[in-house]
């Protein structure tokens, strides 16, 4: 990635939030960047849990906040993170809890595990998908048993601005973690719609050919990765782009897909609207979304309040 100076990373205490965390620490070090770890916690589940214990809220939050300090500091212990990495337990609703703490702290990536304490087995949790939406930052979900190095990186690329910023993190994160990347472009010819303005380009048997060469030189020129990495150049037509993507994926056993928030042509849907949660059942790895300096800058001027009730830090 391109040099990070500030993280967060949500922590509810799942396997994947744990192997979230255990990214988060490998990218603040490599980065030098500061690393905030935030535990969410809901006023509903503070209030009846007290109603039941017999206890006052106070009461039970300073209990809940002492052990909740605790356990993440054992895990950040585990996961090498520095003494300087602060834990926070801040009470609030954890959609509003992250968002504003990237904001904030100006964050320039958030980390969550993929799917959250609810384990669903396909696809981002409700949160994880919000917060793709919304934070103002880079995000990085993570799926489970992906703490580890990254063995082969899926980059997205559909000649945008946007997909150009995909790149620079993929060649960053493959030259730390020597790894395999692949730059991948998905396309659907548009001369295979129906009334498409002129029947000349398809009359031609080499057409199609000339075509996709075309579109492979023009991936390895936008690309113009370093020659000491290992990289793959596939241009793939599909349909579908998100499923395209996703299939990909899972033919090559990728660790890690990159992509943006929009795009030139191909990909300019696909976090918009409910093709997040489309996308995401289709891609079967972890993902990092990037977005622009000047979307991120609109997106946080755009934002509504997030009101957080009290806030508990620990160091």
């Amino acid at each position: 990635m391109d040099r990070l100076k500030s993280i967060v990373v949500g922590v509810d205490f799942s396997v994947c939030s744990r192997c979230a965390l255990e990214q988060a620490v490998r990218i603040a070090k490599w980065n030098g960047a500061d690393l905030r770890v935030v535990h969410a916690l809901e006023h509903l589940v503070i209030d009846e849990a007290a109603e039941a214990l017999k206890l006052s809220p106070d009461e039970l939050l300073a209990e809940m906040r002492q052990q909740a300090i605790a356990r993440l500091g054992a895990w950040l212990a585990e996961a090498g993170g520095e003494r300087c990495h602060t834990r926070e337990v801040i009470v609030g609703p954890p959609l509003d809890v992250l968002l504003q703490e990237t904001r904030k702290g100006a964050a320039d990536l958030l980390v969550l595990g993929v799917a959250g304490d609810s384990m669903l087995p396909l696809g981002a949790g409700t949160l994880a998908t919000k917060c793709l939406r919304k934070a103002p930052c880079k995000v990085m979900l993570v799926k489970q048993e992906h703490g580890r190095p990254f063995r082969r990186l899926v980059a997205c690329v559909d000649f945008s601005d946007m997909s150009r910023l995909a790149v620079t993190q993929a060649l960053r994160i493959a030259s730390q973690d020597r790894c395999e990347v692949h730059f991948l472009h998905v396309y659907h010819p548009y001369w295979s719609r129906s009334g498409f303005f002129s029947n000349r380009l398809p009359a031609s048997a080499d057409f199609d050919a000339a075509h996709r060469a075309m579109l492979e030189n023009n991936l390895r020129h936008f690309v113009n990765a370093n020659a000491g990495l290992k990289s793959v150049f596939v241009v793939r037509e599909d349909p579908t782009h998100g499923q395209g993507i996703g299939r990909y994926c899972r033919e090559v056993g990728a660790d890690l897909v990159i992509l943006g928030t929009r795009g030139k042509t191909n990909l300019k849907y696909v976090l918009l609207g409910s093709t997040v949660e489309r996308l995401l059942r289709e891609i079967p790895c972890s993902t990092l979304v990037v977005r622009s300096t000047v979307e991120a800058a609109a997106d946080a001027l755009n934002a509504g309040d997030s009101r957080i009730s009290a806030t508990i830090s620990g160091s």
